[in-house]
């Protein structure tokens, strides 16, 4: 299929210039740092939100063991790069002998979310304060994900390798997108091409087999339990298998810029067009996305996860994008849109009680869990997107 031939029906939406203003940027860091403190205040500093309080709004404290905890970590570093203040710092170090725990221990990295784990906390802490120490835990992680979790049969990695032989589990994903920076990460430390092959065999997978002509997405393609051959796309998360579920989207949204800027696949950045125009036809009044793009109003839940993500993605694009590339100012006035209707009216000081940084973000709604909660990867990357607006050269964790 030719990539990048999609057209934006409503390009009138987002032409023309769009600002920020830096005093709001700047209130809005102020108000999202310090809530983020209380948290951990509250919660103790080596404790980590569970994701299972009775309140979905509420964070409860928990160990390191699940795939948002990176996330969670990953939000003091942004924080302690947005403000300088060091007491970010000093709850990001005391989370790191608990990474070392987990991987020591195996606890819940037999899945394609060991990167979410790795990459927004040790690859993360590593970059900010250069602990030897922790970029080799990073690289045992990254090794770990490509011994156990990427087959060699199919070319992806494994949804869920501890399961592989059930169907459920012998899958691939769009959220994996976000994971594979570990695998170029590592092939940049180390020089071993194994990372670098995995890394782009996923994103071919992705391409070929998730990404539809449309510039649509599956959240999930199914393969075969024995030879890994691809048997068809469905969804977990997503409203039905042919819809689009706007999470798994956003990190594709995210996940092909960067891994253009690590192989170079011009292809990768007209992929990414595509993706980013059936996002941006399929957004609501207020630019924030309903948890499926199969609904652009009405009463379902909002996920304003999905659009802090997809900012950060928009932004990263940016960067490659030469001054005269008609898409450019599309994608920008479309991130600051999106972040500026976030900062508006989906922050978590919205009046009501919510821990999250961002309010009204979408579980997995078809199980009927999380039709409205508070979550990391929504403070995760509400923070990156904020601290991409005030340094745009920032050295990204991923």
């Amino acid at each position: 299929m030719i990539r990048g031939s999609i057209k934006l029906n409503n390009i009138e939406r987002y032409a023309g210039g769009y600002d920020i203003s830096q005093e709001k940027i700047q209130n809005a860091i102020k108000r999202a740092t310090d809530k983020l403190y209380s948290i951990a205040e509250r919660l103790g500093y080596d404790k980590f939100p569970t994701g299972e309080s009775e309140n979905p709004k509420l964070y409860s404290p928990g160990p390191n063991d699940n795939w948002i905890c990176g996330m969670y970590t990953g939000s003091f570093l942004l924080a302690y790069e947005l403000t300088g203040d060091k007491k970010f710092l000093d709850v990001a170090t005391k989370h790191m002998e608990t990474y070392i725990e987990r991987m020591d221990k195996k606890i819940k990295v037999g899945d394609h979310d060991v990167g979410f784990v790795y990459i927004p906390s040790c690859v993360a802490y590593y970059k900010v304060t250069g602990d030897e120490r922790v970029r080799k835990l990073a690289l045992e992680a990254a090794e770990y994900l490509y011994s156990y979790s990427f087959s060699q049969k199919g070319g992806f990695i494994i949804r869920a390798s501890w399961r592989k032989h059930e169907e459920w589990a012998c899958r691939t994903m769009m959220d994996t997108m976000m994971n594979i920076p570990l695998f170029y990460w590592a092939w940049q430390e180390t020089g071993d091409q194994k990372f670098y092959d995995a890394a782009n065999s996923q994103v071919d997978i992705t391409e070929r087999l998730l990404m539809r002509a449309d510039g649509s997405s599956y959240h999930h393609y199914q393969f075969d339990v024995e030879t890994h051959a691809p048997v068809k796309g469905l969804t977990f998360q997503g409203n039905r298998d042919e819809s689009t579920w706007s999470r798994g989207h956003a990190w594709g949204i995210s996940g092909f810029p960067i891994a253009y800027s690590y192989n170079g696949d011009e292809n990768l950045l007209l992929l990414h067009r595509d993706a980013v125009y059936y996002m941006l036809d399929h957004l609501p009044e207020d630019y924030v996305p309903y948890w499926d793009y199969d609904f652009t109003d009405g009463d379902e839940p909002r996920d304003s996860s999905a659009g802090v993500i997809s900012v950060c993605g928009l932004l990263e694009a940016c960067k490659y994008l030469g001054d005269n590339a008609p898409e450019k100012q599309i994608y920008k006035n479309a991130a600051l849109k999106i972040l500026d209707s976030v900062i508006d009216n989906y922050a978590g000081d919205i009046g009501e009680p919510y821990d999250g940084l961002v309010a009204h973000v979408a579980g997995a709604v078809p199980l009927g869990l999380g039709l409205d909660i508070c979550t990391t990867y929504g403070d995760f990357f509400y923070l990156e997107a904020l601290l991409r607006m005030v340094k745009p050269d920032w050295k990204r964790y991923w």
